[in-house]
């Protein structure tokens, strides 16, 4: 097999197919009729559907509900609505009654990305019954549903498929056994009797509209993400009538974007990488320290292309025999993915350092941040049906055009045309759905300037056909960036908009969201890293909690012991005030192990993959207060013993100042083990 498939063609193009060549550009195929009466068969045109109300099938994980609030239920639809004689399938939906009177009865149901990511779960019901979401609850009924072939729905097909770089080989063989696991769960599929074919966002569409009818909805307003923005285009197609307006969070466009090669992944991941250099040069410590961050990156992943790294003992969860070929398309991939997520924007010089040094271990902990679960819940049969549907054969002089654009991440990001994957193990069949949206339905648009997967001019290429749309761009984000910054600016813009979707909504809070400040210098030490990891699997450093333990009883011990000597009226032995001074040193040792602790949780848990090159700098604090701490207490006990008071006559004292100036010792021991000296 040619070399020029890459690993990230399939980790990525499958998601995202619906960015190609349509059947509307190319003239030798036929045109598309509408999509509101394209194939579905007569038997078919007076269905309707019901809502029938079951348990919440995650009664184990959920928390307590109330089922007047949260109701769990089930609409029946035509498997495929081209076939007279189709069986009725399972939709899996989830209503969460709005907490307010709501008066309009407003609806709002959110449209999943992938495709093939699952909506229903524990986890959902648990956040819409946080005081943080009783904003969105007040608002509108909120509807979820796992749309066909995923989650709790029907049917249950390739699910669970490795992705390529799951199966722990080299790129080429990676590609041939998931393309050979696709062809054999598809053909399994078949012979169950699943119409696989119809597993397609045009199918999709009409299943969402008998959402709606069978909940009684006579209007309600979409909330698509990512693949759910497609979705929604083509249920505007479909159910125009029954659609208030529509919410699209990162926009994946129906039709070919025109110019220099914006079809392929590297040209989004090119302008991502160029938004993030941006904000690098904007940070003084950033363009200090990393300069041309994206050009670091792409000599790293070139490297690595070179003499590809091995990790093993990975979480087999994720990786299949625990281990992962690490090579530049990969490592590409993986800050690809990274880029998603604004979060993680600030520890992006740690991501460049480790690939840039081939550290290994951190690597490793990368892929268990970044890496995908192998989850039965998540419909790959329908995403590899739905994208290959949404997709078409893509002339090679376009396809030379978009090479030429971008050459080296194309290399890098997978070459092989979509239409060439697809006819490998599928079929191509253009979905109906494939069709540029032109309407006047109140339709917001979000991007990310960050967005390496649907780029700001996605959801731009849209805007010709929408009579009646506002676009907003939110800096330094992600992919998802309502969802990303559904706590503040992108709640606020949902809210107004679903509030009155035809009045300008005012976005000066986009203005607030902050530039990373991005982490470019650490205290360079792998032993917190190995240290968190021990406390995870549950070996507790016992003997820094007893020494912990021991200091925290000096600190009360010598004040109660002078209290009780004063109440007592008893002559104190002089030990040349060796009390206070050691009860000081065993206050600054607490102090520091509290500060280095205190350090590391941050770093674990506000910058986790920087964690295993090293700490935050405030880190280094600790060793300085330890040494503080331990010359304290030595002091004391060197006072006490040329004090000539020192021994049997105040065995107690004596014993507390030996044992806190040898705790005080042992912190600093500990912190300069854990490589937090500036030494």
């Amino acid at each position: 097999m040619q070399t020029i498939w890459r690993l990230t063609a399939a980790i990525f193009a499958l998601a995202f197919w619906g960015v190609s060549a349509t059947a509307q550009d190319d003239p030798e195929l036929p045109a598309i009729p509408d999509l509101r009466t394209e194939s579905v068969h007569p038997a078919w045109a007076d269905f309707e559907p019901e809502f029938t109300p079951y348990v919440c099938p995650f009664p184990a994980q959920a928390p307590k509900y109330a089922p007047e609030e949260f109701r769990c239920g089930y609409v029946l639809v035509p498997e495929d609505r081209t076939n007279p004689d189709s069986r009725l399938i399972q939709l899996s939906v989830l209503k969460i009654a709005s907490s307010s009177d709501n008066p309009n009865k407003r609806a709002v149901v959110r449209l999943t990305g992938g495709p093939g990511g699952p909506s229903l779960g524990a986890g959902r019901m648990a956040a819409y019954q946080a005081p943080p979401q009783q904003r969105f609850r007040d608002a509108a009924d909120l509807i979820f549903f796992d749309q066909r072939g995923i989650g709790y729905s029907e049917a249950h097909f390739c699910r669970a498929v490795p992705r390529s770089f799951q199966n722990g080989l080299l790129a080429d063989e990676g590609v041939e056994k998931w393309v050979g696991d696709a062809q054999k769960c598809l053909d399994e599929a078949r012979a169950k009797g699943i119409a696989i074919d119809a597993y397609s966002t045009w199918q999709n569409a009409y299943d969402v509209r008998d959402i709606r009818k069978a909940l009684g909805y006579e209007q309600w307003t979409l909330f698509g993400v990512s693949y759910g923005t497609m979705l929604g285009q083509a249920i505007l197609e479909i159910d125009r009538d029954g659609v208030r307006a529509a919410i699209l969070d990162s926009v994946v466009p129906v039709s070919k974007i025109e110019g220099e090669g914006w079809s392929t992944f590297a040209y989004g991941f090119r302008s991502a990488l160029t938004s993030l250099d941006a904000s690098c040069q904007d940070d003084k410590a950033c363009a200090r320290d990393i300069s041309a961050m994206s050009d670091r990156f792409i000599d790293a992943f070139l490297a690595l292309e070179e003499e590809p790294l091995i990790l093993e003992d990975l979480d087999e969860g994720s990786y299949l025999d625990g281990r992962l070929v690490m090579d530049g398309t990969v490592a590409a991939g993986a800050v690809f993915q990274a880029l998603y997520r604004n979060e993680l924007y600030a520890v992006f010089p740690c991501l460049l350092r480790a690939s840039e040094t081939r550290y290994a271990e951190a690597i490793c902990a990368y892929s268990a941040v970044l890496g995908r679960t192998i989850d039965h819940s998540y419909g790959n049969g329908m995403e590899l049906v739905a994208n290959c549907r949404s997709s078409t054969h893509n002339p090679p002089d376009i396809r030379a055009e978009e090479i030429a654009a971008e050459p080296v991440l194309t290399r890098l990001m997978g070459t092989l045309p979509e239409n060439d994957l697809c006819d490998r193990f599928y079929r191509l069949d253009p979905d109906p759905a494939v069709k540029p949206l032109v309407t006047a339905v109140p339709i917001l648009i979000g991007a990310g300037a960050t967005d390496p997967i649907t780029p700001p001019n996605y959801g731009q290429a849209i805007l010709p056909g929408l009579a009646n749309a506002q676009y907003v761009e939110f800096p330094h984000t992600g992919h998802g960036v309502f969802v990303s910054h559904f706590d503040g600016c992108g709640g606020d813009l949902w809210l107004a908009f679903l509030d009155d979707p035809n009045a300008e909504i005012d976005t000066t809070c986009l203005a607030e969201i902050e530039a990373p400040e991005f982490l470019t210098r650490l205290i360079e030490t792998k032993a917190p890293y190995k240290l968190a990891r021990g406390i995870q699997a549950g070996n507790y450093p016992i003997l820094v909690m007893i020494i912990a333990g021991l200091l925290v009883v000096s600190l009360f011990a010598f004040p109660f012991g002078w209290a009780a000597r004063a109440i007592q009226g008893s002559e104190t032995t002089a030990l040349d005030r060796a009390r206070p001074l050691a009860w000081g040193g065993a206050l600054a040792a607490l102090l520091a192990l509290v500060l280095a602790i205190t350090q590391i949780l941050k770093t674990a848990t506000e910058h986790a993959i920087a964690l295993p090159l090293g700490v935050l700098p405030a880190a280094g604090w600790s060793v300085w207060l330890a040494l503080l701490g331990f010359g304290l207490t030595a002091f004391a006990l060197y006072r006490a013993i040329m004090s000539g008071g020192f021994g049997l006559q105040t065995i107690g004292t004596s014993i507390g100042l030996a044992i806190t100036s040898a705790g005080a010792l042992y912190v600093l021991i500990f912190l300069l083990s854990l490589g937090l000296g500036p030494f």
